[in-house]
């Protein structure tokens, strides 16, 4: 055992510590290169877990507790927000000035007396750099960003958290749109900032990918209530970004942050600010669609409109033609049958008067050789002379009734006659109406009479 000389007490070791330490770094400042893994802010003083990590960013290889007191922080701190735009949390790398410190109840510590934003800034834009180029070379950085939008989004999942003021806007603005546009959205509820945000979202996206199989969406949107530039942090996360670069929809992003894009924000189909922004996007994207279909209608109705015109002019003039034409025909064939009607009474009369004169001159002859025919014989030829007689004029009637027939029949197809006879026909726009499918309940008909027209419009149509 050793002797009672050799024994110390704890508060003795620690001030031989104590002077040790003071002894040998004094009130000497250093340059500290080291990674933030813990923070605390209490009563103004910000308590730093500090430490330098292995090679593969798992193992600290170093760790201290750092202190920066309240008459210090609030300066620091101040000048890292304006120079980052972002806080002071955990995960950054920081270049801080400090001074080595024992202290005989708290044990060892750095005070930090100054702190180099630059660093900072340029670490994590180096960290954004190397993410970006990974993704481009997995040949993913624009792959979310090249799918097609749907012409017209209605069926949405949501990424945000539930009771955020961000997503209260965005629904506000969707469900009250002026053009009373229907939405569809399904809320899925996450993290969106903080260490485990990016592992959050990332599920979430699994989540919409595995009921892609029963519920069909046509975009993705993560949207937030805004925030400060250090809580974009999530989104600058090279597993959340791969994820959203992958999938298979596309992806709207509202982050609410105008100042930095994160890198979700590049990777996404497309990135506005707020999620007020998104909802506008979304009411715009769809009345876009709306107002080409109606142009193209209109542009359609208009070529329509002008074809049936033309068509109106062609069946108009067709029918003038046809009836002009049908007139004409009918009146020559009237003609030629007057005509024929004539030259056959003409020719029968002249055969009659013909006949009548041989038959005369068959009689005369006869008379004066009466002395050389007998009574019968005489007897039998005026017999046979007024039989000739009787037969020529019942062949002159039958052939002047015959003809008589055929122009009756002409009359008869006349179509004023036909109206006459208590017919009619019908009009649709100056268009004979011929099969009853042509009309519909509403349209204005004209029907024809011999002594006049009927206007009317169509209330009910029975089939045969």
């Amino acid at each position: 055992m050793s002797s009672s000389e050799s024994i110390l007490t704890l508060s003795a070791l620690a001030r031989q510590i104590s002077a040790t330490v003071r002894h040998i770094f004094g009130q000497e400042r250093f340059w500290v290169v080291a990674e933030v893994i813990g923070l605390k802010v209490s009563r103004g003083h910000c308590y730093l877990q500090l430490a330098e990590k292995d090679e593969i960013n798992i193992t600290p290889k170093a760790e201290f507790r750092g202190i920066i007191w309240a008459s210090a922080f609030e300066k620091l701190h101040k000048r890292f927000v304006q120079e980052t735009d972002g806080d002071l949390r955990e995960q950054l790398q920081i270049l801080i000035c400090v001074e080595v410190q024992f202290h005989e109840r708290y044990g060892l510590s750095l005070i930090v007396h100054d702190l180099d934003p630059s660093y900072t800034l340029g670490q994590l834009e180096l960290e954004r750099r190397k993410t970006i180029e990974r993704l481009k070379q997995e040949g993913i950085f624009e792959l979310n960003r090249n799918r097609k939008l749907p012409e017209v989004i209605q069926r949405i999942a949501v990424i945000s958290a539930k009771d955020s003021r961000g997503y209260e806007d965005f629904i506000k603005r969707l469900v009250e749109n002026n053009y009373r546009y229907h939405f569809k959205v399904k809320l899925f509820p996450s993290l969106l900032q903080g260490d485990l945000a990016a592992t959050d979202i990332i599920a979430k996206l699994i989540e919409i990918y595995e009921q892609l199989i029963v519920e069909e969406f046509d975009a993705v949107l993560i949207v937030r209530g805004g925030g400060g530039a250090s809580s974009l942090g999530c989104f600058n996360d090279y597993s959340l970004a791969r994820a959203v670069a992958r999938f298979p929809l596309p992806i709207i992003t509202g982050i609410g942050h105008s100042a930095n894009q994160s890198i979700v924000d590049e990777v996404a189909n497309l990135a506005v600010i707020t999620p007020t922004d998104a909802a506008v996007f979304l009411v715009n994207h769809n009345a876009n669609f709306e107002s080409v279909i109606i142009s193209l209608w209109q542009e359609m109705e208009g070529r329509l409109t002008e074809q049936i015109d033309t068509e109106k002019i062609f069946l108009n003039d067709a029918g003038s033609l046809l009836s002009s034409n049908s007139k004409f025909a009918l009146k020559n064939e009237q003609q030629l049958l007057d005509y024929t009607l004539l030259n056959f009474r003409t020719n029968v009369s002249s055969k009659i008067n013909q006949e009548q004169s041989e038959l005369k001159f068959i009689i005369h002859k006869i008379s004066s050789s009466e002395n050389y025919i007998s009574d019968s014989q005489l007897r039998e030829l005026k017999l046979n002379h007024q039989e000739l007689l009787r037969l020529s004029k019942s062949t002159l009637n039958s052939q002047e009734d015959l003809f008589k027939s055929i122009e009756n029949k002409i009359r008869i197809l006349d179509p004023l006659n036909v109206l006459k006879r208590g017919y009619s026909y019908t009009l649709k726009d100056d268009q004979l109406i011929s099969d009853l499918t042509l009309l519909s309940i509403g349209d204005n008909i004209k029907t024809v009479f011999a002594n006049g027209e009927l206007n009317s419009t169509i209330t009910t149509i029975k089939n045969g």
